[in-house]
């Protein structure tokens, strides 16, 4: 749908997808994202210029310095392609009606960037089966994010440590955007002691929303100060964040720490907050599951 001709006229609600018609019922796909020529910068939403002409061979881009073009399509280098500007199109920001940002990565981002790098990393070989260049490595498209295992252990670092009857914990945001950049995500660090294999202390009992400090979460309001979905929004209700590349220090009081005792601290996310699923009626297991990302322990010595 994205590569619709229609496209404004759908967002506007005054026309609707044509089944018949491929350009509005296909998803985000190769063709889409590699016939972006530039990005304008606007105000409520970035804009993507694209190459796609009624031609029955389109010109694509990429970050090949001299492309193979094919009997299918032309090909071309393009600088915004390098830079991840290509990404800014759709995952810069958008405003709401109210004049709200209800998403934002754009004030986190710069030529030192690497949206590319991190969700779309590097693999040996070429991505086609036939490759005339014989590519040592090439990009690859399995756009790694939350639901990812070998991404989560990446995204954030955690670091223990104690003294007589307290626990330090550090969080510490290895990624290039805030932790939350979506208003149904929810992620947060339990922390645990066990003794004797029994947990005798955690960070929070039912719902990790009790430890404010460690649970990171946003929700939005309306004018009359009510929990609001985004179109509606114009302001926080909650904003439990942490900015790209950035950490903070939770302390914690646990009585009578003792030798032996082991403290534990588990990255956990969900891809949508399950209070919001119940609401919802969402059932999908990958949607609802969580996520376990990096672990840190130490023991009391």
């Amino acid at each position: 749908m994205p590569s619709t001709k229609n496209l404004s006229a759908m967002i506007r609600g005054t026309e609707q997808p044509d089944s018949s018609d491929k350009r509005q019922t296909d998803g985000v796909s190769c063709f889409y994202c590699h016939q972006i020529s530039k990005v304008h910068h606007a105000k409520t939403q970035n804009i993507n210029f694209s190459s796609a002409t009624s031609d029955d061979k389109p010109t694509m881009f990429g970050n090949l310095k001299n492309p193979d073009s094919s009997d299918k399509h032309h090909a071309e280098n393009n600088e915004i392609y390098k830079n991840s500007e290509v990404c800014m199109g759709c995952h810069s920001h958008k405003e709401n009606s109210h004049g709200f940002e209800v998403c934002n990565t754009k004030n986190e981002h710069d030529t030192r960037s690497d949206c590319i790098g991190c969700h779309m990393p590097k693999a040996a070989g070429g991505n086609e089966k036939f490759n005339k260049r014989g590519r040592d490595e090439y990009a690859t498209h399995k756009f790694l994010g939350i639901r990812s295992d070998e991404m989560i252990k990446k995204t954030v670092k955690l670091e223990l440590a104690y003294k007589e009857n307290s626990i330090e914990l550090t969080i510490v945001n290895k990624m290039g955007h805030s932790i939350i950049t979506h208003p149904m995500r929810l992620k947060f660090a339990k922390t645990v002691v066990r003794r004797g294999g029994n947990v005798i202390w955690s960070n929070f009992t039912e719902s990790p929303i009790e430890d404010k400090e460690a649970t990171f979460i946003i929700a939005f309001k309306d004018a009359e100060d009510k929990p609001s979905m985004p179109h509606t929004a114009v302001g926080y209700k909650i904003n439990q964040n942490l900015k790209a590349m950035s950490s903070k220090v939770i302390k914690y009081n646990v009585p009578n720490l003792q030798k032996g005792d082991e403290i534990e601290s588990t990255w956990i996310s969900y891809v949508v907050n399950p209070q919001i699923a119940k609401k919802l009626e969402i059932t999908t297991k990958e949607v609802i599951e969580p996520y376990i990302g990096v672990k840190e322990s130490i023991v009391v010595r």
